[in-house]
């Protein structure tokens, strides 16, 4: 059981092996928290597509804004590549 809707989703998604990118937008005192990084290699070790550091979202300072805002193109090309690789197996 989870906490919400969307939290049960990805955990059943993730059971079925359905195949999942996800991007975490957190700053960069977020990511200092020590459960942070087990989380996305939990998160990656489930098979999950965690598009977060090089190549992906880079934090920002707290409170600093984007200047390019969300990087958008990035999670939908991810999810492209997945969905083209599912469609040639």
């Amino acid at each position: 059981m989870t906490s919400t809707f969307v939290v049960g989703v990805v955990a059943e998604g993730i059971g079925k092996r359905i195949p999942t990118v996800a991007m975490p937008c957190v700053n960069a005192a977020y990511v200092q928290h020590p459960q942070f990084e087990q989380s996305v290699a939990t998160l990656r070790s489930a098979g999950v597509t965690v598009l977060h550091g090089e190549g992906g979202f880079v934090p920002n300072e707290p409170g600093e804004r984007r200047a390019d805002g969300f990087p958008w193109q990035i999670a939908l090309d991810a999810v492209e590549t997945m969905a083209g690789s599912r469609g040639r197996a």
